[in-house]
């Protein structure tokens, strides 16, 4: 009985001495923090300068320049990172030839039915976008197909490709941008073994000046048609003086006129086409490359993000259907194509 009289004074008793204990705490870190502040510093009274800083050691204040602008590479982000400019519009600004392949998202459409030979396109190249210069890549694309009745053909191709890029730049006159990928070109309706192709491209340009860029390399696009394509040209830009450009670099030149800072027109050649390992009647495999030759007429937009979006039109010519196996050649007539890019 005695207990439960006396629990109600420990308690109180308790309580009184985490009480001292926390207000011996409080004074303690208010002390350490008060350090760093003046002492003779009152409520009411003015701040000091923000081109001072108290010396607790002097028991005074010290003068100290403020700069007017703090270098990038000072700053760090939350995560501890580098923060460097507008690495993207940096690209935007930049003139000179440095990136032979970009990232692009394409749905195009050239239409074909009975003899004619249609395609729909949604394609997802695997290049690296233009504010990145290195990294792994992954491409994949859907190629429905309509027609044509002259050769069997498969109704839809895949391609699915895994790759890694990089660019650079060496000093002021030098850059270059390398790539290599190996890819799954097929059908999947049988063995995609002959479908499995390693491709790649090495490019250097030279900047003569701010006007002038000369481009020399090779592109490995591993095809039946064409194995290696020399990749060579000039670039000439005057983004001050003229709103023309022009990329003559082959295979794949475009000449650029800007109506504003933000809106091109352009015509550009393209190689279209590739290989894909497909299975025709009868359970016979075989491997089939397609290949045209287009002259695109493009209008594109540069989006408040940073992305490039157009629209193509143009005339699609040399079409030919070429079998490995069967050595079936089936050529079709001229057509037409439309494309909507976003490019990256």
């Amino acid at each position: 009985m005695s207990l439960w009289r006396s629990l109600p004074q420990a308690i109180a008793m308790l309580a009184s001495r985490i009480a001292l204990a926390c207000t011996l705490a409080c004074t303690a870190t208010c002390a350490v923090l008060g350090q760093d502040f003046p002492q003779h510093y009152l409520p009411g009274e003015p701040w000091p300068e923000a081109q001072s800083t108290f010396n607790p050691e002097t028991q005074s204040f010290e003068e100290f320049e403020i700069p007017n602008s703090i270098p990038t590479s000072k700053l760090r982000r939350i995560d501890g990172a580098s923060v460097g400019g507008n690495t993207l519009q940096e690209v935007l600004d930049d003139p000179r030839y440095r990136h032979y392949r970009i990232g692009e998202s394409i749905t195009s459409y050239m239409p074909g039915d009975g003899d004619q030979f249609g395609w729909l396109d949604f394609e997802n190249t695997p290049y690296l976008s233009a504010a990145k210069t290195s990294g792994i890549t992954l491409g994949t694309s859907l190629h429905l197909l309509s027609g044509p009745n002259s050769v069997a053909l498969p109704p839809r191709l895949w391609d699915f490709v895994l790759g890694y890029q990089n660019r650079a730049t060496l000093g002021e006159r030098f850059s270059y941008d390398l790539a290599s990928s190996i890819g799954v070109y097929s059908d999947f309706e049988d063995s995609a073994r002959e479908g499995v192709r390693p491709l790649g491209h090495a490019v250097g340009s030279f900047h003569r000046s701010d006007l002038w860029d000369w481009i020399l390399g090779v592109d490995y696009v591993n095809r039946d048609d064409f194995k290696i394509l020399p990749v060579m040209g000039f670039s000439w830009h005057n983004q001050t003086a003229s709103p023309w450009r022009l990329d003559m670099v082959f295979p794949r030149p475009r000449v650029q006129y800007s109506l504003s800072n933000s809106t091109r027109l352009y015509v550009a050649g393209l190689l279209g086409g590739g290989t894909w390992d497909i299975e025709m009647p009868k359970d016979v495999n075989d491997v089939m490359t397609y290949r045209d030759y287009r002259l695109l007429f493009g209008h594109e937009q540069i989006t408040p993000g940073g992305n490039i979006a157009a629209t193509e039109v143009g005339l699609v010519f040399g079409r030919q259907v070429e079998m490995r196996h069967s050595l079936q050649q089936v050529p079709f007539d001229d057509a037409f194509i439309i494309r909507f890019v976003a490019r990256r």
